[in-house]
């Protein structure tokens, strides 16, 4: 079921690297953005239990009654399983646990490795040209990682839901909203927007998946989850169409080079062509 999103993500990459035709990445640079995807993939899969299991002890409050839980493990661990149990019944997830956990175990950590692993690639001579190069990459690493995450959940799903990832690509938001920002920081040599690359995306998507993910514990959280999930498929629409605005009026066709900003065709005169 998973396969289901490979369509869309041929669309998507097809799109990203039609701003390239003209000036493609270096020998080898797309599929290291391949790879950055790849990688982040894996390190979040391994580190998001963890972190998801941290937020759990905080909620149920083993960590602020750690003491009691030591003793029980080393005097008694068949009790360990009755504890967690009533631990569990006690305290009820809530709206704001859904956010907390998201942020550290969805929006954080997966931005966080998109961000790191592309900003390393991008690093190699040639990569980042113009501005549109930096939506291009980061956008790369965003639908790599989508796809992948989308075999990974999708082994288990139905097809209705495999769909609705499939389209519903928010990676590829996030990752044309960091490389935009990351670019826009690139020519204005703004520390704000270094940061607004990466904090928009992790709000975002902490805010978005808490949406959803509490969409089973009441009815108003359902109807907001609901369309947060429709929303997703909108902002992916939207994003396409602006992408291809930027493609064809080249807006943000602009060079950095030794830390000057040269203009493609003409002279900048400090805004994007348009």
């Amino acid at each position: 079921m998973g396969f289901i999103s490979l369509p869309v993500s041929a669309f998507l990459y097809w799109l990203m690297l039609r701003s390239k035709k003209e000036i493609p990445f270096p020998q080898s640079g797309f599929f290291l953005l391949l790879i950055a995807g790849a990688i982040s993939v894996g390190v979040s899969v391994v580190l998001n239990l963890p972190l998801s299991g941290i937020v759990s002890f905080f909620r149920l409050g083993i960590l602020s009654d750690l003491d009691r839980w030591t003793l029980a493990i080393k005097e008694n661990p068949a009790a360990i399983s009755e504890m967690v149990q009533n631990a569990v019944k006690n305290t009820p997830p809530t709206f704001f646990w859904k956010l907390i956990d998201m942020f550290f175990a969805a929006g954080l950590l997966e931005e966080g490795l998109k961000f790191l692993t592309c900003r390393l690639v991008i690093r190699r001579e040639g990569m980042i040209r113009t501005w549109m190069d930096s939506v291009a990459a980061f956008a790369i690493v965003g639908i790599t990682f989508e796809f992948l995450e989308n075999i990974a959940f999708g082994m288990d799903s139905d097809f209705l839901s495999a769909l609705m990832r499939a389209v519903a690509s928010a990676h590829f938001v996030f990752g044309v909203i960091m490389g935009y920002y990351y670019g826009k920081y690139l020519v204005k040599r703004q520390k704000k927007y270094l940061w607004l690359s990466f904090w928009i995306p992790v709000i975002y998507h902490t805010v978005t998946n808490a949406l959803i993910a509490s969409a089973p514990l009441n009815r108003a959280l359902d109807v907001l989850g609901t369309a947060t999930a429709i929303s997703h498929i909108v902002a992916v629409v939207l994003t396409v169409i602006l992408v291809f605005r930027w493609q064809k009026k080249r807006m943000l066709d602009i060079q950095i080079q030794n830390d000057n900003i040269i203009q493609t065709e003409g002279e900048y005169n400090g805004q994007p062509k348009g």
